[in-house]
This record gives structure tokens, C-alpha cells and sequence, in this order.
């Protein structure tokens, strides 16, 4: 007679755990169109420890270029993601933002106003 194989279990992942994050605050020391795609933004970001990173990301409709927004501001950088090569220019973090349910309304997580650029949130 033959064996019946068994059947092997998919493998349980584990949860991931939100201290495994590398959350920084960072600084966005420039913000401009990308030249190749009209919804996203290209910005160099200071992530701490003199570590300036060019990060894409998808927020053109949803908030402006203007320097309140997009320029010398801090904001919430997740580091420790794959790069990824968007429209031709590589992406070494993202940018954290919120949205309502209807992701109407976008907005850029803050770090604490006494927060220090490179520290982790």
C-alpha cells in the first residue's frame, strides 16, 4: 500500500510587534515634485546622526508643496523598510501619515514639538 502524505501546516507567522519599528523623527530638509510622476513628492529627510535620506511618497493631492507642510518640518519617518525604487528614484523610508475613513483627508503624523530629529518615536 502507499503512505498518505501529510499534509504540511502553513506556517504561523508571527505577530508583528510595533517595537520592531524603527520610528525616527525626522527633519525634511527639501520637498519637490517628482519629475516623472505628478502624485508623488521626492524629499530629502535628516533621520539623526548626520543620515539624510531621499524618501518618495504619494502625497501630492493631499498636501501642499508650501513651506508650512512640506519644508523644515519634523515629522514621523519609518527607516527600517526595504528600499524601493519608485518611478525611477529609489525611496530609502516613508513618510508616516493618517487619513480619515474616506482617505479624503490626509495628514502628516507629528513628532512632539520638543522632539529631536534622529530620536526614536
Amino acid at each position: 500500500g502507499g503512505k498518505k502524505q501529510q499534509a504540511k501546516k502553513p506556517a504561523v507567522e508571527p505577530p508583528i510587534s510595533i517595537t520592531r519599528l524603527d520610528i525616527r523623527v525626522g527633519l525634511i530638509k527639501s520637498a519637490q515634485k517628482h519629475p516623472d510622476a505628478d502624485s508623488l513628492y521626492v524629499e530629502e529627510i535628516d533621520v539623526g546622526g548626520g543620515e539624510v535620506r531621499t524618501v518618495v511618497s504619494g502625497l501630492v493631492k493631499y498636501i501642499p508643496l508650501e513651506e508650512i507642510y512640506m519644508q523644515n518640518r519634523k515629522v514621523c519617518v519609518l527607516c527600517n523598510l526595504k528600499p524601493a525604487t519608485m518611478r525611477g528614484i529609489k525611496s530609502q523610508a516613508m513618510v508616516l501619515a493618517a487619513s480619515d475613513s474616506e482617505h479624503t483627508k490626509v495628514a502628516l503624523v507629528d513628532p512632539l514639538e520638543s522632539a529631536v530629529v534622529g530620536e526614536r518615536e
